[in-house]
């Protein structure tokens, strides 16, 4: 996204982070393919004591994987909207944005029985015209501070170091569940440990945001 409209304000432009002096973050999943690693995090996160975390998901995985996103929504984590389709808003005008949005939104309600609010851009691909038409829909836009390119990197320490140490009090921890990643879940272990022994505990992002607008 450009780099311009990455920041928080009190216009909510874009939610990146939260100002907070509480050591709270989200972790926040994104899934747009697959079955596998779905199925896995949940039991993963399970043991790990992590009970609150945000997945944000396309309405197409919703429609294909319903009985994983359902289960999502029952395990008590909290379900956004990554749009219907995994492409760039960019490169399409207003009419197909809220006709994806509203798709998603359709589908996501049928699987979870949630109507999403918070949304996440494919790939976080943004522009100021994307913004607009998002917060025309009434759309909370969720994007993140620390990205741990877990889609992309295989070495599990190379991940977790793109997120111990970046982590702030109210950052928005990007994440993925997505097949065939697997190496997500095996660094989102020691992510969640390694955080803890810093003194955090996990939130959701409309738990995060609840706290800012009380601010």
């Amino acid at each position: 996204m450009e780099r311009e409209d990455a920041y928080v304000t009190k216009t909510m432009q874009v939610l990146s982070r939260i100002p907070t002096n509480q050591k709270i973050v989200a972790l926040t999943f994104d899934i747009a393919n697959g079955h596998d690693v779905p199925q896995r995090m949940l039991p993963l996160l399970r043991k790990l004591g992590v009970n609150k975390a945000t997945f944000f998901i396309t309405g197409i995985w919703a429609e294909e994987h319903p009985r994983i996103a359902k289960r999502l929504r029952q395990r008590g984590y909290e379900i956004a909207s990554h749009g219907y389709r995994h492409q760039d808003y960019r490169k399409h005008n207003n009419t197909w944005i809220e006709n994806e949005v509203k798709l998603a939104q359709k589908a996501i309600m049928r699987s979870t029985g949630v109507w999403p609010r918070l949304f996440r851009t494919p790939g976080g691909d943004m522009n100021r015209r994307v913004i607009h038409k998002l917060h025309s829909m009434n759309q909370t836009i969720v994007h993140w501070d620390v990205d741990s390119l877990d889609w992309k990197l295989t070495r599990i320490n190379t991940i977790v170091n793109r997120v111990v140490p970046y982590t702030r009090p109210g950052s928005i921890i990007l994440l993925h569940a997505n097949d065939p990643w697997d190496q997500s879940l095996k660094a989102v272990s020691i992510i969640v440990g390694k955080l803890r022994r810093k003194g955090y505990r996990f939130a959701t992002v409309s738990e995060l945001l609840r706290q800012w607008q009380t601010l």
